[in-house]
């Protein structure tokens, strides 16, 4: 029987078809951990010390964030003598490791050496309560009182996705777009409510969410992400570690909400970060 040239030519691409396997896209060896800081990236910190919960101590005033992170807020409650008593919430801490059980109807409290309060509310990880001054004896008994006061908000913290841009944000994605940078996942890290740490085959990524003071901050080399203000540092001798800082939006005095993110032990570091600090802009 004759076979006919272009019936062979089916044959065999038909053949190909069949034997050939999907190219297989690189992707990540190993995948993100669990996620335990996910209950507290909604939390409002300073709708936790509430006004009126807070009115039998005195006059609530001056709440706005404190420290590093957007997940933590300080308020002056001024007593009717006119004493002010400077009080904190942060979200997402653990218990001290000298840390003590407390009575606080209906939480579970523990009471550290420093009279920093903690309120386990996700696990080892909850919601701490603490006093400015030095005097231990009445500041551990003033942190009780609020938490006693605050006890409903501390049971079911209040939730307020934009309380700050990095409300409800992972520092950790897009994972897909940052390993894009380092190569393929070897481990991932989230040491704090706003830090992540991403180690590729070809490099590391600080990523961090921060409320950064630029007063006296060391300035680099001005560059725009997404429209934001932001700057590039990389020191002279240090060609495989690059920082690249977004300004999101002002906050405070001289303060702002910045994304910082940070490429270690990779090639063409200045490159990377700016390409991942693009990529973690789009999710802000």
């Amino acid at each position: 029987m004759r076979v006919r040239p272009h019936t062979v030519i089916v044959a065999l691409l038909l053949l190909a078809g069949c034997s050939a396997e999907p190219v297989a896209q690189p992707g990540p060896s190993a995948p993100l951990p669990p996620d335990e800081w996910a209950s507290f990236r909604n939390v409002d910190s300073c709708a936790i010390l509430d006004e009126t919960a807070l009115a039998r101590l005195g006059k609530v005033s001056a709440r706005t964030f404190t420290g590093a992170s957007a997940h933590n807020c300080v308020v002056t409650i001024t007593r009717p003598d006119g004493t002010p008593l400077v009080t904190r919430a942060y979200v997402g801490e653990r218990v001290a490791q000298d840390a003590k059980p407390v009575d606080i109807p209906g939480l579970t409290a523990f009471q550290d050496s420093g009279c920093t309060l903690t309120v386990k509310t996700a696990g080892e990880l909850g919601i701490a309560i603490s006093i400015e001054g030095t005097d231990y004896e009445k500041q551990c008994a003033q942190s009780r009182e609020v938490a006693t006061l605050v006890s409903a908000q501390l049971k079911s913290p209040p939730q307020n996705p934009g309380a700050s841009p990095f409300h409800g944000k992972d520092p950790c994605q897009p994972v897909g777009q940052f390993t894009k940078q380092i190569g393929s996942l070897k481990e991932a890290k989230r040491p704090t409510l706003i830090n992540c740490e991403l180690t590729g085959t070809s490099g590391t990524l600080l990523i961090s969410h921060e409320i950064e003071n630029m007063a006296g901050h060391a300035h680099g080399e001005p560059l725009t992400i997404s429209g934001m203000e932001g700057m590039r540092h990389q020191e002279p001798d240090q060609k495989d570690r690059c920082m690249v800082m977004i300004m999101v939006r002002p906050v405070l005095e001289q303060s702002y909400f910045t994304t910082r993110i940070e490429a270690v032990n990779a090639p063409d570091s200045c490159t990377k970060a700016t390409d991942a600090a693009n990529e973690s802009a789009k999710e802000l």
